[in-house]
């Protein structure tokens, strides 16, 4: 029995990193990211902490200053693991989402703090915005923007005109799941999703076969998602 294909259309190098655990669990992994990664111009402002919500803000941040001694907050353990790589030492994963991240920080940091989120300029959950609210000094700075292929990839190019090319899409973000969204459009073939969270499924709502999404939004918790998906 052939093993289920499953579509990656997340950005690298996340796409490989993604496609090398798929291997791993026993999937055939086809890497068509869906958008690129690019970075943005920017003067970092004094901080006293960081926070990041994705693996590609600390890349882009380590890319623009060479400072690694204030503690970091991250959003999951994926984005935790990307701090360490790039050499910060002291820090804290939220296992979760842009809630729980600022749940995590306002019980570890103390009060008038200035935090620094450094991150995509579409990001998402107003992280600034509650820790602000909750006495602190925080200051979102765009590092990087998720910049849309203008075309899908052969393989999913052929699946949305044909016979199927895979069993199943991993979905990371909701913007990815907004670009999947568009090359979809008015297309018959159905694509199964498992998502890493409900707002990455939201944009794919109306044209998904099946989907499943993660319970906690993390890429352990994806592959559940998906091995729920492809026994189905």
């Amino acid at each position: 029995m052939n093993p289920p294909r499953v579509l990656v259309t997340r950005s690298e190098p996340g796409a490989s990193e993604t496609a090398a655990r798929l291997t791993a669990a026993g999937y055939h992994p086809i890497i068509e990211p869906v958008f690129g990664i690019q970075p943005i111009a920017a003067v970092i402002p004094d901080f006293g902490a960081l926070a990041f919500t994705s693996a590609n803000g600390v890349r882009e941040f380590a890319r623009l200053s060479a400072r690694r001694d204030a503690p970091v907050f991250c959003v999951g353990a994926r984005t935790a693991e990307a701090a360490r790589e790039a050499g910060f030492v002291d820090v804290a994963s939220a296992d979760g989402d842009v809630e729980a991240l600022s749940a995590l920080i306002d019980d570890k940091l103390p009060k008038g703090s200035r935090l620094l989120h450094a991150g995509n300029e579409e990001a998402r959950g107003d992280l600034t915005g509650r820790l602000r609210s909750a006495g602190f000094s925080a200051e979102f700075l765009a590092i990087f923007r998720a910049v849309a292929n203008p075309t899908p990839g052969p393989v999913l190019q052929g699946h949305l005109a044909g016979p199927p090319g895979f069993e199943a899409v991993l979905v990371h973000s909701p913007r990815g799941a907004a670009i999947l969204a568009g090359f979809a459009a008015g297309r018959a073939a159905p694509l199964d999703v498992a998502a890493i969270s409900p707002a990455a499924a939201a944009p794919l709502a109306l044209i998904a076969g099946r989907t499943e999404i993660a319970v906690h939004p993390d890429e352990q918790s994806l592959f559940s998602a998906l091995a729920r998906l492809v026994s189905g």
